[in-house]
């Protein structure tokens, strides 16, 4: 079985004395849908000693990888509670084809997520990794994902970020974000 990864915020990592190149991103986050518990984020994968260490001291969560990081620059990370199973199916079996179209694939994509500690609970949860933070936004404020954005809103209680792999999330990604999340009512997002 291949290490998991590892969410949690910097605080949380730095107490684990994680190998720095186990760390996939901790780059600046926009939380699309929240709120999110950790004001900073990591994602990192875990071996077994991190995973025993991270048990017992920190406030995160694991999910099971289904591949390694490759080169994208953007991650969106995304845990929900899970309001309606059977309703949420066609989201689950829809969304790849539009992950992949604009240049997203899944690092991790499991119906459960293990919680470590903290208040926060999370029981479906994905990593996605994409080119660039265009992309990802591009994928998120999308009008081929926007009724499945609907369906996923209506089955649980989302959560929804996306990160730079290290450093600032670019300004005209960030900017786009904005003005879509601005168009949307409050209760949207």
């Amino acid at each position: 079985m291949s290490m998991p990864y590892l969410v949690a915020g910097h605080a949380a990592i730095d107490k684990l004395s994680l190998d720095r190149r186990c760390i996939v991103a901790q780059g600046d986050a926009m939380v699309l849908e929240g709120p999110w518990p950790w004001p900073s984020l990591v994602v990192a994968r875990a071996d077994d000693a991190a995973v025993e260490a991270a048990r017992a001291r920190i406030d995160g969560y694991l999910v099971d990888a289904i591949a390694e990081p490759g080169t994208g620059q953007a991650l969106v990370v995304a845990a929900h509670r899970m309001l309606d199973v059977e309703r949420f199916k066609p989201y689950a079996e829809q969304v790849g084809a539009i992950v992949e179209r604009f240049g997203g694939r899944f690092l991790a994509r499991a119906g459960k997520a293990t919680m470590l500690g903290g208040d926060f609970v999370s029981e479906r949860a994905v990593i996605v990794e994409f080119p660039t933070a265009d992309d990802a936004v591009a994928f998120y404020v999308s009008d081929v994902y926007a009724p499945l954005m609907t369906l996923r809103h209506a089955t649980t209680d989302p959560r929804f970020l996306i990160m730079a792999r290290d450093g600032a999330l670019p300004a005209a990604a960030r900017a786009e974000a904005e003005k879509y999340l601005r168009s949307r009512p409050a209760s949207a997002h």
